[in-house]
């Protein structure tokens, strides 16, 4: 394998862990990011987030890694720039290109200082179709001036989870490059298959191709989420039925598959709602109506009021709830739309304590107490909520008062059911009136 020396410009919670995969697979790498706290914790291996092997893989590979916040540092002999910013979405639902086009404009000043043959800016941050070849190019024409002949542009975004990120990277379905051109793709695809252990398909589109292909993947997993939570409504109100033998026959049939269709909670966090919802306006700006994910997000919405439904049946006696599980997703700190927040927002009239092995608190929820599992015994749980199916959660049951109402929305506590005065409810299970 050819190595090269490459720059990842942003450090944060997807682009460290691309440093640390790219120097693992032998590449010497230059983070750069503007925000100084965060690349002095990067040096000395001291993260704010959980995201499991990462301090591994930068103290084990520290050697090809040098952070920085300053673009004039360490560029020299860089062939190939990763831009992994953040596009937050605006109030219109659209991505903000902004870190973009300042991470390019930064990155090409400085490049063009070097004396260099060709350079390549993968684009890894998800933006809206035609920003690459749009606004993004015009940003880099800009910068470099007569230059503009040495660089190549690519989009290639990675389909990764917080909480497994660098295993998402290391194992990937597919590597997805829209390519400015054959020769960078092929240079560009060496370079990103170096760094996985299995055998992923390599697909090579344009780079509008890609854009599309990114955000459209993502509302089709909503789209099977949201299905099987219709499935799951379906059975809890029809008798002798349970959603997880029904979803597992549906998804059994090759056409259709069991990825994502199982019974669970809404989706969540930072990627699925808002490219959901930027895929709908992208085909808006096309005069077309994505039907298919505006009904997704439709139910995605109303699953809290299933679980508020469920909540008001057994309300008589129900003081005090824990939320087990705050993250949108095991192994991760992010809560960032989960259902656990949603819910807990529309639930304060209740005494509402949280335990997650990630989490010690959140902003603007007074009178929430986040509590450690040790806490379980001084306390009274009329109800206990399982939002997160994390192994460290599976014996939780044995830690509350045996009258507590157990909800399990995965079916991990099923063997606690009728065990001596648990009342236990499996969301997508007929229980009844």
């Amino acid at each position: 394998m050819v190595t090269e020396k490459l720059a990842v410009i942003g450090c944060g919670k997807l682009g460290a862990p691309l440093v640390a995969c790219l120097a693992k697979a032998g590449h010497s790498v230059v983070g750069i990011d503007i925000n100084k706290n965060l690349i002095q914790g990067l040096e000395s291996r001291k993260i704010l987030w959980h995201e499991p092997n990462l301090i591994n893989y930068l103290e084990t590979y520290k050697d090809s890694v040098k952070f920085t916040s300053n673009f004039d540092e360490n560029l020299q002999g860089v062939s190939t720039s990763f831009i992994i910013v953040p596009t937050p979405s605006d109030s219109n639902g659209v991505y903000s290109i902004d870190f973009v086009l300042s991470a390019v404009k930064n990155l090409c000043e400085k490049i063009t200082d070097s004396d260099f043959q060709s350079h390549t800016i993968v684009i890894v941050s998800t933006v809206m179709p035609g920003d690459t070849e749009g606004r993004i190019t015009d940003a880099v024409k800009l910068a470099v001036g007569k230059n503009f002949e040495k660089f190549k542009i690519c989009y290639s975004p990675e389909f990764i989870a917080l909480g497994s990120v660098i295993y998402n990277l290391e194992n990937p379905d597919m590597i997805l490059i829209g390519q400015a051109d054959e020769t960078v793709g092929n240079k560009l695809e060496k370079t990103l298959v170096s760094m996985t252990v299995n055998n992923p398909a390599v697909l090579r589109l344009t780079t509008a191709e890609a854009e599309i292909a990114k955000i459209a993947i993502n509302s089709f997993v909503t789209t099977k989420i949201s299905f099987s939570n219709q499935i799951s409504e379906i059975c809890e109100n029809f008798s002798n039925t349970s959603s997880a033998n029904v979803l597992k026959a549906i998804g059994t049939d090759s056409r259709i598959g069991n990825s994502y269709l199982k019974q669970g909670t809404s989706y969540g966090g930072p990627c699925f709602p808002r490219d959901n919802r930027a895929f709908a306006k992208f085909a808006e700006t096309l005069g077309i109506s994505l039907d298919l994910a505006l009904a997704a997000d439709s139910i995605n919405n109303r699953q809290k009021n299933r679980l508020n439904q469920l909540l008001d049946k057994i309300a008589p006696r129900v003081k005090s709830i824990l939320v087990v599980g705050f993250s949108y997703k095991p192994d991760t700190d992010v809560y960032e739309e989960s259902p656990a927040l949603n819910f807990v927002k529309s639930n304060l009239d209740y005494q509402i304590y949280v335990l997650d092995e990630h989490i010690k608190g959140a902003k603007n929820l007074d009178g929430v107490k986040f509590i450690k599992s040790s806490d379980l015994s001084k306390i009274e749980i009329d109800v206990a909520i399982l939002f997160v199916p994390a192994e460290a959660y599976s014996e939780l049951p044995n830690e509350l008062n045996k009258n507590a109402v157990l909800i399990d929305f995965w079916g991990m506590w099923g063997k606690y059911k009728g065990l001596e005065s648990n009342n236990y409810i499996k969301i997508g299970d007929y229980f009844g009136e």
